[in-house]
């Protein structure tokens, strides 16, 4: 599920609940977000938030060891059967990388959506997608493209003060069930 945060989204708040909800249950349940869409306005201070609320990003090496740990790559990107459930620290540690123990969710910056971009895929962990997009109307067709790639019918939640931007999301991606927060 997308998670836009608007830059007129109380951005602490927004962390917070983003936080709880990746973390809780080590990510598992489907409705928890699997990627975060927020505005370059606004990035350093979500960075800077995430990293005070336990989150860890990782960098491009680790990226690509998360990848080959994570997923199959015989006909598309699969995800294997051991990372569902796992801690972060746990998941990094059989990728080949420490990261704190008490890591609340490893933090992967992503660019496009699809096959051949397996952290674009539900994941199932507490592992989140993160893409830094140029505008409202960039991370709107990201949130939409992310759910036709993972299946319609999945949650999709947008954090705004923005009574249009948020009627906008609504409506564009009215085959979900919406949380506005």
């Amino acid at each position: 599920m997308p998670c836009l945060i608007d830059k007129t989204a109380k951005l602490k708040t927004s962390v917070n609940d983003l936080v709880m909800s990746k973390s809780f249950d080590n990510g598992m349940i489907c409705a928890s977000e699997q990627a975060v869409l927020v505005d370059k306005e606004i990035y350093q201070d979500f960075e800077r938030l995430m990293r005070k609320a336990g989150c860890y990003f990782v960098n491009p090496n680790e990226k690509e060891m998360l990848k080959n740990s994570m997923f199959e790559s015989i006909g598309g990107y699969k995800l294997k059967s051991h990372v569902p459930g796992k801690s972060p620290a746990q998941i990094a540690r059989e990728a080949g990388f420490e990261v704190p123990e008490d890591t609340k969710i490893l933090v992967v910056k992503e660019d496009g959506i699809g096959e051949e971009y397996p952290f674009s895929k539900e994941k199932l962990s507490p592992v989140l997608t993160y893409y830094i997009t140029e505008n409202y109307e960039e991370a709107l067709d990201k949130a939409e493209s992310l759910l036709e790639f993972g299946g319609l019918g999945h949650t999709a939640v947008i954090h705004s003060e923005d009574r249009d931007k948020i009627l906008e999301f609504s409506n564009n991606t009215s085959d979900v069930s919406i949380t506005v927060k």
